[in-house]
């Protein structure tokens, strides 16, 4: 009786391992789960916000007079050919903004499906 029990306490065991081990391995596939979670691969996405704030910056130089503060959505950058799509690390479409400040400034603002810039604000888009 006590060697029954033995197994299968073991056999549990081994099925909890299994668990873990395949629930990490799915998660790692992004199958499960927010892949970037737990592994960002080293991808920048401050590349992408250098993208969307040197456009805009080009974008309002020649559209706006100076001393204006303006948001100017990524999808104008990208349909007036002052950016490329921006896409991440996995091939998803990004989306953001930019905010011009004292027509010297840019902050760029992007949202990505595994990221999003810290202080982005959906009613700008």
């Amino acid at each position: 009786m006590k060697w029954g029990l033995r197994v299968e306490l073991l056999f549990i065991l081994i099925f909890i391992v299994c668990l873990i081990i395949s629930t990490i391995g799915l998660n790692q596939l992004g199958i499960l789960g927010n892949k970037n979670e737990f592994s960002n691969n080293g991808y920048s996405y401050y590349e992408l916000e250098q993208i969307v704030s040197s456009g805009a910056l080009k974008f309002y130089e020649e559209r706006y007079s100076a001393g204006e503060d303006i948001i100017i959505k990524v999808s104008t950058l990208i349909s007036n050919g002052y950016i490329p799509n921006l896409y991440d690390e996995n091939g998803m479409a990004c989306n953001g903004y930019a905010k011009i400040i004292n027509s010297k400034a840019s902050i760029a603002y992007i949202k990505c499906p595994y990221y999003q810039t810290s202080g982005y604000d959906s009613k700008n888009e």
